[in-house]
């Protein structure tokens, strides 16, 4: 097993593992991944990079065109087969945009928080909402505010304090959040993922106010998805509830993605 990390980027995990990549959500950094990558290091080549505008890449300004090609330069250089990519709010779309323009680098996806369309009302409402936040992040007291509502939320969570310090360090970005939110409205994202013809499940927070209906809507529409949610959750659900997300991700990788596993693979989507 070999594990790097370069503050902005993770992997770890045996080489000879299938990849599986996490995109993380607005605001945060690839550290809030730290449960799921914790638990699947031992099974799984695994990838967790910081989306521009976020953690180590905070500053530099987040857009769909950088974020997809921190991935693929990520998944180009490290993955020796298509990744399962799971992605988290403003991630998931991220993982959404990755398999629209590199199909043949995606063996599946994880959506979280990811299922709602913001086009239309939704989407002007998103892009002002964000335009607020990157004003915000400029002044100072505001943007401490942010942060520091951010870690209460987190040491009141379940994450061991380790995970929780972690995470912090890591980076809260109020500017990322709100720039993420503007380059999200507008965008046709369930027009992209129904390109996407490989498994797609659709994981929410019970307790989310617009992802578990609105994946509801969109999973029939889809090809080969399926929805699933998880109880006494909201949005972040992999941070809310950890232990039972990594739970779903690994039996959808195994049963779903990758239920075939004794066939051997030569580079992209081509059989030895």
């Amino acid at each position: 097993m070999t594990t790097g990390v370069d503050e902005a980027t993770y992997v770890g995990g045996p080489a000879d593992g299938h990849p599986i990549a996490f995109v993380h959500g607005a605001g945060l950094s690839w550290r809030m991944w730290l449960p799921q990558l914790r638990t699947l290091e031992d099974e799984y080549r695994l990838f967790a990079p910081d989306l521009p505008g976020h953690g180590r890449r905070a500053d530099e300004s987040f857009s769909f065109d950088v974020a997809v090609r921190v991935l693929d330069d990520l998944l180009g250089d490290e993955a020796d087969e298509p990744a399962l990519l799971v992605g988290q709010s403003l991630g998931g779309y991220v993982a959404v945009e990755y398999a629209a323009r590199r199909p043949a680098r995606v063996a599946g996806l994880v959506l979280s928080g990811a299922s709602a369309d913001y086009q239309g009302v939704l989407g002007v409402t998103t892009w002002v909402a964000g335009l607020l936040n990157w004003i915000r992040s400029a002044i100072g007291p505001l943007d401490r505010r942010f942060r520091e509502g951010v870690k209460t939320d987190l040491e009141d969570g379940p994450l061991p304090p380790d995970i929780v310090g972690a995470v912090v360090d890591g980076g809260i970005s109020l500017a990322g959040y709100g720039q993420g939110a503007m380059a999200m409205a507008g965008v046709d994202f369930p027009t992209k993922l129904r390109t996407f013809d490989d498994p797609v499940l659709l994981l929410n927070g019970a307790e989310d106010r617009l992802n578990p209906d609105a994946a509801e809507t969109l999973a029939p529409t889809l090809s080969a998805a399926e929805t699933d949610v998880i109880p006494d959750a909201g949005h972040t659900c992999s941070i809310e509830r950890p232990d039972e997300y990594t739970a779903i991700v690994r039996e959808f990788a195994a049963e779903r993605v990758w239920a075939g596993a004794g066939e051997v693979t030569d580079g992209f989507g081509s059989e030895a």
